[in-house]
């Protein structure tokens, strides 16, 4: 028995030692040893893996559960919630103590990676495609999307990142930072080739396809990119583009936004598909609304992302979307009276609530965590908003106020009591306008920190706020060690 032994470790050790075992070919690349011309597998399928895959991590728990602490518990607005010593490193973001050791911050920048390095990988696949499979170019947007997606993110909260537009090999070293600059102009220009070619939101709801890549998503994430840069002009062209589409719309209810039957509705700009239905053995679901669900009674979550008292007292006097973005513990919802864990924060985002009739049903529990919650990450009036922003900059005082109607038009539900309509053609105060309007239209959503950090208001409106430091967040530390020192620290960290 030993000798067999023995042998067969000769012959494992003697083929591990040969050239076939030696010569690696790059991932995502058709090469001679993962396809021949006998072979007969269809491309699109190994491409559909890999939109789908990269489509995942928007609704994986790295991306969600660093995503909401670093937009929304390092500002006034929004408290970490659940109890005091539950959510790890959360706590460090309130008093801006992260560094970078910080977990959270490391998954989060990590997921962003991770989806880059899959399009990357998607990418040679999609280009092999023979040129008459209809969905070739389509495909391609796609990818040149979610990688735009993941730049923008990573360049938002760090600044210049390194920038990496294909899979490297084995002997690749790790780009240095490219400037914020340099990832802007790359994100323009894929973006820029991909609008034409997506589909748009009908098309999609039309063909069954919902949850991919749209036109407007497209041209949001490059608006948002105009805004950072500061291109007002830019920027007005862009979300002009998107209003006279018409592939959105206000008509959805504030308070409907968020629900399951509003799923890609009118208001829906760039939403992540999430279903959870056990009956049918469909379980495409996230952590999303289970982090920020009610805690107590009933059990419908964790309870982070929590409204603070300043964003509660923040809403004008009548303003219905407090009450569609705010459950407080005593609350009567779908009647019954909501009681939070003793030792819990007693206030709670209303908008990753699930109605009662979208629990109980397609065999989920009556007290289901929201798996199924899609996430809305840009709606329309995130759309009107920046163009109102832009507008008001370029001296459109006009245009600036009938968008910022609009907005809040659908927000006052048919209540012409309140919300009066702002009639200021003052620059500075119809700014200032804007800026409120969007700290209320679209709290504790995806953009309140760096909104305030674009705006130069985070140094006044954010206590323990470092100015020439606070503006990023750190790259982690890891990613500067596994990077042999190419990669480089931000200021202050």
């Amino acid at each position: 028995m030993r000798k067999l032994i023995l042998f067969l470790s000769i012959v494992l050790i003697a083929s591990a030692c040969t050239d076939d075992f030696l010569n690696r070919y790059p991932k995502g690349q058709i090469n001679k040893t993962n396809f021949t011309s006998k072979d007969t597998l269809d491309l699109s399928i190994l491409v559909e893996a890999k939109l789908g895959q990269a489509y995942s991590n928007l609704r994986g728990w790295p991306f969600q559960w660093g995503g909401l602490a670093m937009n929304n518990y390092t500002t006034p607005d929004a408290e970490k919630g659940s109890t005091p010593s539950d959510g790890g490193d959360l706590s460090q973001y309130k008093p801006l103590s992260f560094t970078q050791g910080t977990f959270s911050i490391t998954d989060y920048y990590s997921a962003c990676y991770n989806t880059i390095y899959l399009t990357n990988e998607a990418m040679p696949l999609i280009i092999a495609l023979n040129d008459t499979v209809p969905e070739k170019t389509n495909y391609l947007a796609q990818a040149f999307f979610l990688r735009s997606v993941m730049y923008y993110r990573l360049a938002q909260a760090f600044g210049g990142v390194s920038y990496v537009d294909k899979v490297l090999g084995q002997t690749d070293k790790t780009p240095a930072r490219s400037t914020r600059q340099e990832i802007w102009n790359a994100i323009e220009k894929d973006l820029k080739w991909a609008i034409p070619h997506l589909s748009t939101r009908v098309q999609l709801l039309a063909s069954g396809n919902s949850g991919r890549a749209t036109q407007n998503a497209a041209s949001a994430v490059l608006a948002k990119v105009y805004l950072y840069q500061k291109r007002w002009a830019d920027a007005l062209a862009v979300t002009t583009q998107i209003i006279t589409s018409g592939d959105n719309d206000l008509t959805t209810p504030y308070a409907d936004i968020f629900t399951e039957v509003k799923e890609y509705g009118p208001e829906s700009i760039f939403e992540v598909y999430c279903e959870e239905k056990p009956a049918d053995q469909i379980y495409m679901n996230s952590q999303f609304g289970e982090i920020q669900g009610f805690r107590g009674v009933p059990d419908l979550g964790w309870g982070f992302n929590g409204p603070s008292q300043a964003l509660i007292a923040a809403y004008e006097t009548g303003d219905p979307r407090k009450e569609a973005t705010v459950i407080a513990t005593g609350d009567i919802i779908d009647g019954r009276k909501f009681k939070a864990d003793a030792a819990a924060y007693q206030y709670f985002n209303k908008k990753a609530y699930t109605r009662v009739t979208e629990r109980g049903v397609y065999g989920r529990s009556t007290t289901a965590h929201a798996g199924w919650l899609n996430i809305r990450i840009i709606r329309y009036a995130d759309v009107l908003l920046m163009h109102a922003e832009a507008a008001c900059e370029l001296g459109n005082t006009t245009e600036a106020l009938a968008k910022l109607e609009m907005v809040r038009e659908r927000a006052r539900g048919g209540n012409n009591a309140v919300l009066p309509k702002i009639t200021t053609t003052n620059i500075d105060e119809l700014r200032a306008k804007i800026h409120h309007e969007r700290r209320i239209e679209l709290a504790l959503e995806w953009e309140r920190f760096y909104d305030l950090v674009r705006w130069d208001e985070a140094k006044t409106a954010i206590p323990n706020f470092v100015v020439g430091k606070n503006e990023l967040f750190p790259i982690p530390q890891t990613e500067i060690d596994k990077s042999g020192g190419v990669i480089t620290q931000n200021p202050g960290y």
